[in-house]
């Protein structure tokens, strides 16, 4: 991609536009790149309206190794870093911003877009709360909504938001209710030994709210497949109930405690982070439910 870079958060700032570290981030799409990036200047101030004043820094434009054209953000102990690429998302972080199960829809987008933004929150006042700093970060990116953008990813989650959606929604009504939309969960490793197979399933994007992400294994046996669905649905009811109560309350469950889904009952195992398996790695820790 640039310099330094490595998928879509990585190289030190004076590698290139991509910062070294970030609060957030997120990657919208467009159809195109004319006239795009002046609709969206003009569309800023009215999202950030009474809320976040901002002031545009100079843009920088790049021609090598890639065009591009970036900015900071700056006020009221507020940072974002805005980086535009005309020519659409780049093949070094389009594995990041298409990971997960994009719908139909989504993938339509993704393979007839023309031009993208890359959106970092680089910083933020230390009274705000994880919420509002995620609340803060889709206020800049709906101004691209305003621009004609035709997808919304937020790779941290590996979820995928179309303009339909996108359109009908307003940042500063968003609550922890809406949090289903930037959440995904689902398999993410099967554990053979000898004859016995284990699924690992987790949730992927509640970093972005200062929380641990949540994890469980079900044993998968032959002759047990009932078992396993029923397993699998209760599973499924967790990842989708609990997260919006833990960011509601910014907790977590207690180790031993435990969540009644259906016939089932989950109980929380060991700290966030006490298990450290490639493929359960999150950036506040994965907490194991059995």
């Amino acid at each position: 991609m640039w310099p330094g870079s490595n998928g879509i958060s990585a190289g030190p700032l004076s590698a290139g536009p991509i910062p070294g570290e970030a609060m957030l981030h997120t990657v919208v799409l467009l159809p195109e790149a004319e006239h795009r990036l002046g609709q969206f200047l003009a569309a800023l101030p009215l999202r950030l309206e009474g809320s976040i004043p901002l002031t545009i820094g100079p843009w920088t434009v790049l021609e090598q190794p890639r065009p591009c054209s970036w900015c900071d953000l700056e006020g009221a102990q507020w940072s974002f870093r805005l980086v535009f690429d005309p020519q659409g998302v780049p093949p070094s972080v389009m594995p990041a911003v298409s990971a997960g199960q994009p719908s139909d829809e989504c993938q339509e987008a993704l393979d007839e877009h023309h031009a993208c933004c890359l959106m970092f929150l680089l910083k933020s006042p230390p009274e705000a709360t994880p919420w509002q700093r995620f609340q803060a970060l889709c206020r800049v990116s709906w101004a691209w909504v305003d621009s004609g953008a035709s997808l919304l990813v937020m790779p941290e989650a590996q979820t995928h938001l179309p303009r339909r959606v996108l359109i009908g929604m307003e940042p500063e009504n968003l609550g922890a209710d809406h949090a289903y939309l930037f959440l995904s969960n689902g398999l993410v490793n099967i554990e053979e030994k000898g004859e016995e197979r284990k699924l690992w399933l987790r949730t992927w994007g509640m970093g972005q709210f200062g929380l641990p992400d949540l994890a469980a294994s079900l044993p998968s046996r032959l002759g047990e497949e009932d078992q396993l669905e029923a397993d699998l649905s209760s599973l499924r009811l967790l990842f989708e109930t609990l997260p919006p109560a833990m960011i509601r309350e910014q907790g977590i469950l207690p180790v031993g405690g435990t969540v009644e889904v259906g016939a089932r009952t989950w109980t929380a195992v060991g700290e966030p982070g006490s298990v450290d398996y490639p493929f359960l790695r999150s950036r506040c820790g994965v907490q194991l439910f059995v």
